[in-house]
Formats: structure tokens, sequence, C-alpha cells
């Protein structure tokens, strides 16, 4: 279990914090820090404490009041570190997720919608940097769930799933929130293959420094 927790309270006390700002601006809501966080926390970029802050905040007001600034910043920076925490420990964070208007059930699309925003936000191209069909397949939970196959300008959908398909992708996305960490986790732990430059020399070979000895009596003696 990890050491870092971020409780109820510290919940309650930020969406006390940004809910008033994401309710008439750009300000993201807490269910979407921690999806934002998560890939942040994912992927192969270094991330910079407080680097994030500006894209959180969107286009919220200067604060009056430094305390209550610093007050946000320290419990934003908590969620995260939480959340990195959480996903080194093999764990997926308890999720934020709050209900659908009109509806008694989670709303996953403000999550899983800000895990892909955070895609755009990063230095590296995920699909580029993968390179591999199965990582896609990774992510089709949270694409789906967060309206990757949704043309909005169009207003319909690229790729249609059953109601069932959704449940189903609902279930499945803790895991796919840990298995897209375990993918980047083993992508930057393989070891790099080191390529020979030019042609091999034999040991029979003249040396390649130019001495005119044979390569075994010259620089491969050792």
């Amino acid at each position: 279990m990890s050491d870092i927790v971020f409780t109820d309270a510290d919940l309650a006390r930020l969406e006390e914090l940004l809910t008033p700002l994401s309710q008439s601006g750009s300000t993201m809501r807490p269910d979407e820090v921690q999806g934002y966080f998560t890939a942040l926390a994912s992927g192969p970029d270094t991330i910079e404490a407080g680097s994030w802050l500006d894209e959180v905040l969107g286009d919220a007001p200067e604060f009056e009041d430094a305390t209550t600034e610093a007050e946000l910043g320290a419990l934003l920076q908590k969620l995260y570190d939480a959340t990195v925490a959480a996903l080194v420990a093999g764990e997926v964070p308890d999720l934020i997720l709050y209900e659908a208007e009109d509806a008694e059930e989670a709303d996953f699309w403000p999550w899983c919608n800000a895990y892909l925003y955070a895609l755009d936000n990063v230095d590296t191209d995920w699909f580029e940097a993968a390179d591999d069909e199965g990582f896609e397949d990774l992510l089709l939970p949270i694409m789906a769930l967060g309206g990757m196959f949704e043309d909005e300008e169009e207003g319909k959908e690229l790729i249609t799933f059953t109601d069932a398909e959704l449940d189903n992708f609902k279930d499945e996305l803790p895991d796919a929130i840990q298995a897209v960490y375990a993918y980047w986790q083993a992508k930057q732990q393989a070891p790099s293959t080191v390529r020979r430059e030019g042609d091999k020399v034999g040991r029979n070979d003249p040396c390649p420094c130019g001495s005119g000895k044979k390569y075994k009596a010259c620089h491969g003696k050792n």
C-alpha cells in the first residue's frame, strides 16, 4: 500500500476550492484533475512539480488570498504525489468519480477525457513512441469512456459501443490504468541495443588505425 494517502478530508477541501471555479470556467474539477494527473504520472515524460498548475486552473481568476492559493497548490501536489505513489506500489488510486447528470451512476467521461487531454500536453507522442499496435488496446477502455471516438464537429460517434461494452470498459478501467503505467515502466527499463558503426574488423585484417599491422597485433591485442 502506498505511503501517501489523499484523504477524504483532503478531497472535501479540494472540492470546496475548485468546484466554484470549475462551474464558471475552464478550471478542472477534482475528478478531472485526478485523471489528468494519472496520465502524467503514467507516461515516459519527466513531470516537474507544479508544471501542471496552469492547465488545472485554466482561466481561474487570480487568488486574492495568498494563503488559500498556497493551500490549493499543496492539496494538488499531494493528490499528484498520492497518484504517483499508488501507481508505483502497483495499485490504482481510489478513483474520484461523480454522478452523471440526471443519472444515479458514476460519470466516467470527465475523468477519462482529462486523462486523454494530458496526452496532448506532454512532450512525448505516446502512440508514436510506443510503435506497438497492442498499446492502443491497453488504452481502449480510457479512449472509449473518454470520448476519443466521438466527432464533436459532426456530432456523431466514429465507433459505437453497446451499453454492455461500456459497462465492461468501466470494470476494466483500473486494470487499464495500471497496464499503461506498467507498459511505460517496462519500456523505459528495457536495455538499449548498441549497434556497431562501420564494417566489422577481422583479427587478421589490417588495423583501421593505419599502423600497417594486423588488427590482432595492434588494437585487437586486448
